[in-house]
């Protein structure tokens, strides 16, 4: 029976005698004795190459006062969650709304509006501005501009369809009076005024 030194991590452990009439499994079992890395997540380097469990001692040349070499660790392996994350598209349409729950809808892109989009999601992440809006109901006569009341009427109906549903919302109607509010032309005036 020859004897090895086993080197695992920083630590190296001298005189550990190999049975070469029994099957290296029962080797590998001397060495969980004394690491603690069960046998099958082990892996022994010898010369000759890695050491298989059902492996022939005579195949490998193990001589006296080699240095084997053991990989493997003694910790727990942690183990991967049983289920992976769940997408609300995911479920089944009667439990959406149940998981949604804090969460709003997004919006449709209607084609170059992914900016206009976020830039209402995050007015709609406003709570003051939610319910400034909630109570919002100015009459057309009150000498408001007309577009500008559209408009405000628009957000506030926007931000009452987010709230409600579940799948994204198109936002047309808002889109049609911003455009109206803000055409081209009037948009182009106001950023030169923005800069005199």
């Amino acid at each position: 029976m020859p004897t090895v030194s086993v080197k695992w991590q920083k630590q190296v452990f001298t005189g550990v005698e190999i049975d070469t009439e029994q099957v290296p499994y029962v080797f590998k079992c001397q060495l969980y004795d004394l690491t603690g890395v069960p046998p099958e997540r082990q892996k022994i380097t010898v010369k000759g190459g890695l050491l298989k469990d059902d492996g022939d001692w005579e195949n490998l040349g193990v001589k006296e006062g080699q240095r084997l070499m053991l990989m493997g660790t003694a910790d727990e392996i942690p183990k991967a969650p049983e289920k992976g994350p769940v997408f609300i598209e995911d479920l089944p349409e009667d439990e959406q709304g149940t998981a949604a729950l804090g969460h709003t809808a997004g919006l449709v892109n209607l084609g170059n509006t992914c900016y206009m989009n976020s830039t209402v999601q995050c007015l709609h992440s406003v709570p003051e501005l939610r319910l400034a809006l909630k109570e919002y109901s100015a009459a057309v006569g009150t000498g408001i501009d007309p577009l500008l009341h559209s408009l405000t009427a628009a957000t506030r109906d926007l931000f009452g369809e987010l709230d409600k549903s579940l799948r994204p919302v198109a936002p047309i109607h808002f889109l049609t009076v911003l455009r109206k509010k803000y055409s081209p032309s009037s948009f182009f005036q106001f950023c030169l005024i923005g800069l005199i």
